[in-house]
């Protein structure tokens, strides 16, 4: 049997709820300490995230697919201009009080907010990069980081950047070996203790 070959393209609107899917199955440590047992609500907020970031500008989503099949192999955000904030934080905020409460959706808006970036108008912010476990270690991951940073070079940026955390080697071992290296970091002690989360590497490379 050959080997499924992929490809890289745009994402468009009704590719959104399976770019969701993808985030929320891709960081579960993240989302599960959140929403615990309402995990199907997660994927509702994370789906109005994704949209809300493509509707207020400066985000652009690629997806890897297989030739064989239309299911999506995994999925990167690349932040090219500045959004319009004001949209995204009442639409996401509207979104978590909905379907979590009002008290919940503070101490999650909290804890969602991290790491924190500022945008730079030389650099491209590459974000929610994730591969289905179903298709991992194929190289996906590697490829949509390259087309990543041609999306950032078509738009005239001078570096890129992105955050992980702390206690994810492999995605670590990967940003290392694509020439990222660390330019800052963020620690937390609200991530730390509900999400074991300590440490966010702030990783950049130039172009």
């Amino acid at each position: 049997m050959e080997a499924e070959q992929f490809t890289v393209r745009f994402a468009n609107a009704e590719d959104d709820p399976a770019i969701a899917a993808l985030v929320v199955e891709g960081f579960l440590e993240k989302f599960r300490p959140i929403f615990g047992g309402r995990m199907d609500r997660s994927l509702r907020v994370m789906e109005k995230w994704v949209t809300l970031e493509h509707a207020s500008g400066g985000v652009t989503s690629l997806v890897t697919e297989g030739y064989s099949s239309a299911e999506l192999a995994g999925s990167v955000g690349v932040r090219t201009a500045p959004s319009r904030e004001d949209i995204l934080a009442r639409g996401l905020w509207r979104s978590l009080t909905r379907n979590l409460g009002f008290p919940r959706a503070m101490w999650a808006t909290t804890l969602l907010s991290f790491p924190r970036y500022s945008y730079t108008a030389s650099e491209a912010y590459v974000e929610r990069l994730v591969v289905s476990p179903s298709f991992q270690r194929r190289g996906i991951a590697r490829d949509l980081l390259s087309a990543a940073e041609n999306l950032a070079r078509d738009a005239g940026k001078e570096t890129v950047g992105l955050h992980v955390s702390g206690n994810n080697l492999s995605a670590l071992r990967l940003y290392e070996a694509e020439g990222y290296r660390e330019a800052g970091r963020q620690r937390s002690f609200l991530t730390g203790f509900f999400l074991d989360i300590r440490e966010w590497l702030y990783l950049q490379k130039t172009l």
